[in-house]
């Protein structure tokens, strides 16, 4: 008896929880609820690098950046 590949299902997985948890982050978003955000979008960048969607994560991860930026950078006067 053969071993059976299941790579291709653990791909489409890795892809699929990606886009569940930017969706999530979005709702996170839209209550303003910043920090949760970034923790669902830190999570879909490893699921997405797991996928094997590059460019998927790097739009993950520039979104992440860019509310970091917005939200939580200290105003040092």
């Amino acid at each position: 008896m053969s071993p059976i590949d299941t790579s291709k299902q653990f791909l489409a997985f890795y892809l699929k929880k990606g886009q569940y948890l930017v969706e999530l982050s979005e709702n996170h978003f839209k209550n303003k609820e910043y920090k949760k955000t970034l923790e669902l979008l830190s999570q879909a960048h490893g699921m997405f690098e797991k996928g094997g969607a590059k460019d998927e994560a790097e739009k993950v991860k520039a979104r992440f950046n860019d509310i970091k930026k917005t939200y939580f950078t200290s105003t040092k006067t």
